[in-house]
């Protein structure tokens, strides 16, 4: 019986496992026949992913390649509040590591989520001492930081971008894309834990940065403009300020400045109408600096000549109802005499005799009509009604400056235009954009987009301007060795409220260009709202002119006739760094003094431009690794013997 119960039990058993086994088998043959290709895919969802790689983003470079934006390592420091158990002087320590405040520290740390940000872009440096601490929880994740090394410098032109890289303003927003770069992947397996590994023979080329943007704006005159203007402003306790640098032979813009200036290293204490370039997103009431343009009319039409005499009915003349008015009483001007002088009255009577239709088409051909096209975010146009709507008072104003807005890029490139024997050039601030390994995705040269007046004629109007200054409304914006040709204005602010002309508030503004018969420069200064010691462009605006002026005329080798250095010849200047190149012929040149120095020349914390141009000096070649200024040379400064090869080593803080 016994034996028999023995045999049962086994034979059970026996069959349970068959049982079981054969179940197993029916299971495993449709998880791998009937539902093999499903699981297949979604165990690959879940063990492997394709991890997003962003390149670096690309530099922004003036026109020397001195850098004004730059991408570097930093982290993201993140805390994992469930984890987080440190005492009250360890979390004193972080809070001071990651520059927070004691109490925003704690209160992320008592949060319920699990996982919060504590500071992000943390320099390495940083994130060592934080995590020398040892506190559990604290963690973090690699990312890059964008800087500004020249802190505000062009500021309000370069722009800055957002807490994930994003582009949001400037040069910065308009070029996003192609600063960016185009995202890599890499195939990546994750374990149990979450943790994730490179899959090896997975990886394919990955872009190391994104494209490099290199401007037309020369750092150097851009700390010039900006210099002045900010001064102005605060001499004459105006609102803001406006100045414009460009070649009127390009249409290269050398500087554009805005003050108060916007340092985008903090855009976040900043407000948006901090940040606003005002160059060109903002439009004002020339005043008399329209003046010039009207004279190209009058000119033009044969409505007038330089020498005739016109009545300027002493200070006062009515058109209508309306009565316009001089800031002195003038009797009989020529018309020389009248844009010297800035007479309203007699500029409104050559306005008639040219006529509302042909005045416009002035305006028109001298670019007021559209924008500029301009690459940068938020250009705006100019306000100019069309010619069927003017009264006769509206033909008087628009011809002396008023009833008319524009921006301050649309005026200086039409006094370029002057400058240019009558040609509208094409602004343009990029000169190209180039990938990382050299090739040029976008690229802008001089381009003529019209041709606003003929050259006899520009250059009548050129001697006109050269009045203003030699013996009229502009004597403040002499610069020394040098003509100079420009135009003062003074305009009334429109009032908000009343919708009429505001009865204090002016902007200040000169316009010219330099040396006048040849010139190599065109500047703007708009001065807003100043409210000390005077109001008028030839008062403050015309000096800001002049300061730049003289420094930027250095800047590109212009110098008087008769000058020391006129020693011209072009010095080679080695591959990838670009000179502008003069003619000897004329009143400008490039003149470099010998430098006396025993040994190798000492390049220490110098700019790269700077830098190469010294080594060109010394006939030394040059090995360059990074970008910023040097902070390693070798052979060493001092050093004796032949050298004729210098290796130089840059980074970003001196």
């Amino acid at each position: 019986m016994i034996g028999r119960a023995v045999r049962l039990r086994i034979a059970l058993t026996m069959g349970g496992f068959a049982l079981a086994l054969f179940g197993l088998g029916l299971r495993a043959t449709e998880l791998t026949l009937i539902q093999g290709d499903f699981l297949r895919s979604r165990a690959r969802r879940q063990q492997t992913r394709m991890l997003a790689l962003q390149p670096r983003r690309g530099p922004i470079l003036d026109r020397a390649g001195e850098p004004l934006a730059l991408t570097r390592e930093a982290v993201d420091v993140y805390l994992r509040p469930r984890q987080f158990d440190a005492a009250t002087e360890d979390i004193a320590r972080l809070a001071s590591l990651i520059d927070l405040p004691l109490e925003a520290v704690e209160k992320r740390a008592a949060s319920p989520a699990p996982f919060v940000y504590l500071k992000r872009r943390v320099s390495p440096a940083r994130w060592a001492r934080v995590q020398a601490l040892g506190l559990a929880g604290v963690g973090h994740e690699p990312t890059r930081e964008r800087v500004y090394p020249r802190d505000a410098l062009a500021g309000h032109v370069v722009g800055f971008t957002g807490i994930d890289g994003q582009g949001l303003e400037g040069i910065e927003r308009q070029f996003d894309s192609d600063l960016r770069g185009e995202a890599d992947a890499l195939h990546v397996e994750r374990d149990g834990r979450g943790r994730q590994w490179l899959l090896s023979g997975e990886r394919g080329p990955l872009s190391l940065v994104g494209a490099q943007v290199e401007l037309t704006i020369d750092a150097a005159i851009q700390h010039v403009a900006e210099t002045a203007l900010e001064d102005a402003v605060v001499e004459y306790g105006a609102k803001a300020g406006t100045a414009i640098v460009m070649d009127p032979r390009t249409g290269e813009i050398l500087a554009m400045a805005n003050a108060p200036r916007f340092d985008p290293n903090s855009f976040r204490r900043a407000t948006p109408a901090h940040w606003r370039n005002r160059a060109i997103t903002d439009v004002f009431e020339p005043g008399s600096t329209f003046k010039a343009f009207l004279a190209a009319a009058g000119l033009r039409e044969h409505a007038v000549h330089p020498e005739e005499v016109i009545d300027c009915e002493g200070g006062a003349f009515r058109i209508g109802r309306r009565t316009i008015h001089d800031h002195h009483r003038y009797e009989e001007l020529t018309f020389r005499e009248v844009i010297a002088n800035s007479s309203n009255i007699g500029c409104a009577k050559v306005g008639a005799r040219v006529g509302s239709d042909k005045l416009a088409a002035v305006f028109s051909d001298f670019g007021f009509s559209r924008r500029t096209g301009i690459s940068l975010p938020g250009e705006v146009g100019s306000l100019i009604r069309p010619p069927r709507a003017w009264q006769p008072i509206d033909l008087a104003t628009a011809s002396f400056g008023q009833g008319v807005a524009v921006s301050p890029l649309q005026l200086v490139n039409a006094f370029a235009a002057l400058a240019n024997r009558g040609e509208l050039m094409r602004p343009y601030i990029v000169s190209r954009v180039t990938t990382a390994d050299g090739r040029v995705l976008k690229q802008n040269t001089p381009e003529v987009v019209g041709r606003a007046v003929e050259p006899e004629i520009a250059a009548m109007v050129a001697e006109m301007l050269i009045d203003v200054v030699e013996v009229g409304t502009g004597k403040n914006a002499r610069v020394p060795g040098f003509e100079v040709a420009g135009k003062t204005g003074t305009s009334q602010k429109i009032d908000p409220v009343s919708g009429g002309y505001h009865r204090t508030e002016r902007i200040a503004s000169f316009v010219g260009f330099v040396p006048a018969r040849d010139p190599a420069l065109a500047i703007l200064v708009v001065v807003d709202t100043p409210t000390r010691i005077s109001t008028y462009g030839g008062v403050i605006a015309a000096p800001v002119f002049k300061r730049i002026a003289e420094r930027a005329l250095r800047r590109v080798g212009v110098f008087p006739r008769g000058n020391p250095m006129l020693d011209y010849y072009e010095p080679e200047i080695p591959e990838g760094l670009r000179q502008i190149r003069f003619n000897p012929e004329t009143d400008r040149g490039f003149s470099v003094l010998p430098v006396v120095e025993e040994g190798t020349p000492s390049f220490l914390g110098m700019g790269m431009r700077r830098a190469l141009v010294l080594a060109q000096d010394r006939g030394l070649g040059v090995r360059v690794e990074g970008s910023g200024y040097v902070v390693a040379q070798e052979p060493a400064p001092g050093a004796r013997g032949p050298g004729a090869v210098v290796s130089l080593v840059f980074a970003m803080d001196r």
